[in-house]
């Protein structure tokens, strides 16, 4: 029996007895306007902004009345062990603090589901979004334009809380606030503070446990080939919502790319998406790493001495560090079309020539990383463009408006 077509309006009614039975408590249980909690994305897994945020508060501000909530039984038994502000959901303990909490931290779409909308309603709600970035993505976006259509999608879309109001969310700078956030998400604030993520790119030794989640066995053999002087470039893209990627396209020929990394003493390490499962990749090459993908690259970042990208957000944070980002658009056109669409701002934020294929990207790494690096001055005006500052102060100012505006 094919349970799927049911799904939907399985989710519906569970949401539909959350109104019933959860709203009322809501009316009648006081918040705690001084307690917080965190939800991170992909069902509360620790990475991202919501990591750092959750960081920040534990090891530099030391608060102790916030928690961070999680539904992924892994990241529950990972952390459980480490910290005691772990709640799992669902749990009654986790419906109380849901209930008593007085402002809720996301940085993801998802932060709704599950009823967590209904027992949330009164808190007040900051969204990190996940990242910058070119994509249209909300309310610019075709599909959910297409989805708030009639008057009873928007209803439905209402009652499931997937049209959000947020008391506050967070940006990297005025012109991404301007330009992407504000027209995609209604909020009481827009605010520049950059990214928690960001804090630990811009200062690697900021927090004792960051290297929680992340892929240590990678991590280690890149630091054995930069001993040996080794260049360390990550190819990190974006998915695609038609699937695909560029080895499964045969756009990049794997022995050919680790033929030109031994030639040139680079090694490769290649992070794929957390979104897309990449269980099929097993081939193993001299120089050629396969990060997780669904563990935390953020750490590992200030390691690498390049980064090849396409229209994913994480260039603009690696952009921070003002070193050489290639961007390998193969497949603009199939993207825009069939994937997702780009801002036409996009262009702006081309660094250098484009890549098509593995012969031209090769070309611009070997030409660059051999000493003719001629796009210093361009990143910097770009950094300037997309963040206000750059420092590692981000969780540190979206503390402090918490604390100013709802503590």
């Amino acid at each position: 029996m094919n349970l799927n077509k049911y799904s939907k309006l399985l989710s519906f009614f569970i949401i539909l007895l959350g109104w019933i039975f959860i709203i009322p408590f809501t009316w009648l249980i006081p918040r705690n306007k001084n307690q917080i909690i965190l939800f991170g994305n992909k069902n509360g897994s620790f990475l991202d902004n919501i990591k750092y945020f959750y960081l920040y508060l534990k090891e530099i501000k030391k608060d102790k009345n916030f928690f961070l909530v999680t539904s992924d039984k892994e990241t529950y038994n990972l952390l459980k062990n480490k910290y005691k502000n772990i709640l799992y959901y669902p749990s009654f303990i986790a419906y109380r603090k849901l209930l008593t909490c007085g402002t809720f931290v996301a940085d993801n779409n998802t932060w709704m589901n599950n009823c967590r909308f209904q027992f949330l309603r009164g808190a007040n709600i900051i969204q990190i979004w996940h990242g910058i970035g070119f994509k249209k993505i909300q309310r610019c976006n075709k599909k959910f334009i297409a989805e708030t259509s009639s008057l009873y999608l928007r209803f439905y879309l209402n009652i499931v809380g997937k049209l959000p109001f947020y008391n506050a969310l967070i940006s990297t700078g005025t012109f991404f606030t301007e330009r992407v956030f504000k027209p995609a998400f209604i909020s009481d604030y827009f605010i520049n503070t950059g990214y928690p993520r960001n804090d630990i790119l811009v200062n690697p030794n900021k927090y004792e446990k960051a290297y929680i989640n992340t892929d240590q066995k990678t991590i280690n053999e890149v630091k054995e080939f930069k001993k040996k002087g080794a260049k360390c470039i990550v190819y990190a893209p974006t998915f695609r919502d038609t699937g695909g990627d560029a080895i499964l396209d045969g756009i990049i020929n794997l022995k050919n790319l680790n033929l030109f990394a031994l030639e040139n003493n680079f090694v490769f390490v290649f992070k794929f998406h957390p979104l897309p499962e990449y269980t099929s990749i097993t081939e193993k090459f001299d120089r050629i790493l396969w990060y997780e993908n669904v563990k935390d690259i953020y750490p590992f970042l200030h390691m690498a001495d390049a980064m090849i990208s396409d229209y994913s957000s994480i260039y603009l944070d690696y952009l921070l560090l003002n070193r050489p980002i290639f961007l390998f658009l193969y497949d603009r056109e199939k993207y825009e079309t069939e994937d997702r669409e780009l801002h036409p701002f996009y262009n702006d934020f081309i660094l250098g020539d484009i890549s098509k294929n593995q012969c031209e990207l090769q070309t611009q790494i070997s030409n660059t990383l051999n000493g003719n690096d001629n796009y210093s001055e361009i990143r910097k005006t770009i950094i300037n463009k997309s963040h206000n500052f750059v420092d590692d102060n981000s969780s540190q100012r979206i503390y402090h408006f918490i604390k100013e505006k709802y503590l």
